[in-house]
């Protein structure tokens, strides 16, 4: 995609999409984002105009955007549609794997005007070096919960197991088909992991912990070894990704070394 000239009045439909604006230093030219956009905390005083279900094309196309950034997975293609036919310019951004963030941080500042080089090269330093420091460790086996009722994981080529692959860890449910598969307790038990680690995957760690309590007969309970995480930097491709990477690791390290995750 290529414009007449850089964006100036910017519309970003998905969170982590909003963060790489900003990253890509072209935060001032936003005027309108989707709901739950809360980093930087400036992002959260922008107008919403897109939540989880659909795009409001109205709203967007009162603004005037001369760039509207949709996500793939996340942004129906009727509203994507809807959008191009009034005229307006749409990114469609497409990214399932670590790799993707400096190259969708490239396609911004190269839509906006704006040099990303040395915030792609630090953001891929930190994770390279992450990867280093976890090559040779010794393996730990995880149950990666997203939800808790019913029981929904992460599967597949994702950057969730990713992050895990990362830190020396492996996803004992990597090998089920889909992208986020319920699973059986049954299957649970059969599978046995080192530990879970929960992706905000409760309301709070309590209830976390609390929900797992009643399952003492697994390993990573009767160990303690419960990890519960924020979402948005592990859940989101953002220059933050490697930050919610190093928190996993560390985690992992701490059920590595025999130590309850803190």
């Amino acid at each position: 995609m290529a414009l007449a000239r850089p964006a100036q009045r910017i519309v970003s439909l998905a969170p982590s999409l909003t963060e790489l604006v900003y990253t890509a230093g072209a935060g001032a030219r936003l005027v309108a984002a989707s709901e739950f956009s809360d980093y930087p905390p400036e992002a959260k005083r922008l107008p919403r105009v897109s939540s989880a279900g659909a795009v409001s094309v109205e709203s967007v196309a009162a603004l005037h955007p001369d760039l509207v950034l949709a996500w793939e997975d996340g942004t129906r293609a009727s509203d994507i549609d809807h959008l191009a036919a009034l005229g307006v310019a749409v990114y469609v951004a497409h990214a399932r794997t670590f790799d993707d963030v400096p190259r969708l941080m490239a396609a911004i500042g190269t839509l906006a005007g704006t040099d990303t080089a040395g915030a792609a090269r630090a953001y891929s330093q930190r994770l390279e070096a992450l990867r280093r420091d976890f090559a040779r460790r010794k393996p730990v086996s995880v149950l990666l919960e997203v939800w808790h009722q019913p029981l929904t994981t992460i599967a597949g080529r994702h950057f969730m197991n990713e992050a895990l692959d990362t830190c020396g860890a492996r996803n004992v449910f990597a090998d089920l088909p889909g992208v986020a598969p319920v699973v059986s307790w049954e299957e649970v038990f059969r599978r046995d992991p080192d530990a879970i680690v929960g992706i905000e995957s409760a309301q709070g760690e309590a209830q976390f912990r609390a929900l797992w309590a009643e399952r003492g007969a697994l390993r990573a309970v009767k160990e303690g070894h419960l990890v519960y995480l924020q979402a948005d930097r592990l859940q989101r491709l953002s220059a933050r990704t490697p930050q919610g990477v190093a928190e996993l690791c560390a985690a992992i390290e701490r059920v590595r070394s025999g130590a309850p995750p803190r």
